[in-house]
């Protein structure tokens, strides 16, 4: 590989990365959606590139910073015996050109040394703004290996607002508009690889995005880091998101899907790797095409049995909602302690456990919600419901979190559930004690926190997502509560004992 004969060179790269990243304050760069690329992680998204099947490669860098991925996508090339390249890259950035132009002299030097071309262009521009896929001279690359900008936009007032409304509906984060137009400048067979957050594989909001991708190109290799903190440590910015690399290919029908996974970045070259059929990845039972991505052999035991499952959540006659109250929209309402008039529970997360939803009006953090006018736009008639976290804290071990609220439990009319909690009941209808307890055993057993961690990397719970599940039918979480209400102590090993036997899942998960 060219990393044996270029020590010097690729480390003059780095060095001109990590003297651009010491220049720059951490909250410029974030500001500007910068996470930059180390050494590592560029040569291994380079080396998952292809030999492109003509002589003179062209590679698009749409967010180049100081060039580094250029740099390895192009010795990479070199090394597949391409002896003549031509890169086009967008940086927005102008304090990034001098060092983007002093990476690139390198490579074009290393070419040189090895008889080979390399030239290229920098365009100090916006790259969705000012999209080359418009520009009939910059079309039809053969490879583009990006770490796009990462942020959210107001779809109001932002000039990225509907820049790629051609490709996709949606708008759901800057670096999908970059994927995008990648995607449409590439050639066919054209080959795109991506390091971004795992959020563009579920959710409503990707959900354009996700087929419009699956539509134009295949999805063909998926690299996940087991640490989401250890992927970007040359950047002194935290990265919490959970990153995945991806290989697509323009225009290309897949069968399989090869599924990679290593700790981290300096384990990044001792993957374990597995190959799957596409169906068990992308799930194409319903339009929202999620892309599911087991970490491990077992994971993908996992989805396999879901997908024995009869039904879907909704299927099973089920709906889910996010509780109605905004806690800073409603503050007028929202008051301290339990003995204030006119006045019912608000639950919060803190009062959902596993199979129990309690508010006694005891804890420091329970709060009661006033029936003052206007009330009944944020609460709801008293009942029997399943409240499920919407987001779990770093120190829960498990992401899907349920208990059941019985409507005995409060003497009173109406009940307030806030926004960080889903509700779930019967649809067009009432939901019993016992059909309650099953389905919260359901959300508690492994087997479905496993099954959900395959579907989404978020520690967010949508109810997107829960709508679509593969899920058992009602008769048999019926049977699964006739037992769960009975439990002496409520351990995750005495859930899994009852729910795994009655849907016919291994034991042992």
């Amino acid at each position: 590989m060219h990393q044996h004969l270029l020590i010097e060179p690729k480390y003059d790269i780095v060095s001109l990365q990590s003297a651009f990243l010491r220049s720059k304050p951490m909250q410029v760069r974030k500001t500007l959606g910068q996470f930059f690329t180390g050494s590592i992680v560029s040569d291994y998204m380079a080396s998952l590139v292809s030999k492109p099947k003509c002589k003179a490669a062209r590679i698009l860098d749409a967010g180049a910073g100081t060039g580094i991925l250029t740099a390895s996508t192009a010795l990479q090339c070199l090394d597949f015996g391409c002896k003549t390249v031509h890169a086009v890259l967008y940086e927005l950035d102008s304090e990034a050109v001098p060092s983007l132009e002093q990476t690139l002299k390198i490579v074009k030097n290393t070419f040189s040394q090895q008889r080979g071309t390399f030239s290229f262009e920098i365009r100090c521009e916006d790259f969705v703004l000012n999209r080359p896929d418009k520009d009939k001279n910059i079309q039809d690359f053969d490879v583009s290996v990006i770490n796009p900008p990462y942020f959210k936009y107001s779809v109001k007032d932002s000039p990225y607002a509907k820049a790629a409304a051609d490709l996709y509906r949606g708008d759901p984060n800057i670096y999908a508009s970059f994927m995008a137009v990648v995607m449409a400048c590439m050639k066919e067979d054209g080959q795109m690889v991506t390091i971004t957050p795992r959020s563009f594989t579920n959710g409503l909001y990707f959900k354009g995005f996700r087929s419009y991708l699956l539509t134009q190109s295949a999805l063909d290799l998926i690299h996940i880091f087991k640490h989401r903190d250890k992927v970007f440590k040359n950047d002194d910015s935290a990265v919490l998101q959970e990153n995945i690399i991806c290989r697509f290919i323009k225009g290309k029908n897949q069968e399989a899907v090869t599924v990679c996974s290593s700790d981290c970045d300096a384990s990044i070259n001792n993957t374990d790797k597995e190959q799957y059929p596409l169906e068990l990845i992308i799930d194409s039972s319903n339009d929202q095409r999620i892309i599911r991505i087991p970490e491990s052999g077992y994971d993908a035991n996992i989805l396999r049995q879901a997908e024995t499952f009869p039904t879907t959540f909704e299927g099973a006659g089920y709906f889910i909602s996010t509780g109605r109250v905004v806690e800073y929209r409603t503050r007028k309402y929202i008051t301290e302690g339990t003995k204030a008039p006119k006045s019912v529970p608000l639950y919060r997360p803190h009062n959902v456990t596993p199979l129990k939803a309690t508010w006694t009006g005891d804890h420091k953090k329970e709060v009661s919600f006033m029936l003052n006018d206007g009330h009944e736009k944020h609460t709801m008639e008293n009942g029997t419901f399943v409240l499920l976290k919407r987001f779990s804290s770093k120190d829960e071990k498990r992401r899907l979190v349920s208990g059941v609220h019985l409507e005995s439990a409060h003497d009173c009319e109406f009940i307030g559930f806030g926004n960080k909690i889903n509700y779930i009941g019967v649809t067009g209808g009432k939901l019993t004690k016992t059909e309650a307890y099953g389905l919260a055993a359901v959300f508690n057993s492994s087997f479905m926190d496993k099954y959900f961690r395959c579907i989404s990397g978020n520690t967010q719970v949508n109810a997107t997502e829960i709508r679509v599940m593969k899920f058992p039918t009602c008769e048999q979480v019926k049977e699964i509560g006739k037992q769960a209400q009975k439990l002496k102590t409520i351990e995750t090993n005495e859930i899994d004992l009852i729910v795994n036997p009655v849907l016919g899942v291994m034991d042992n998960i």
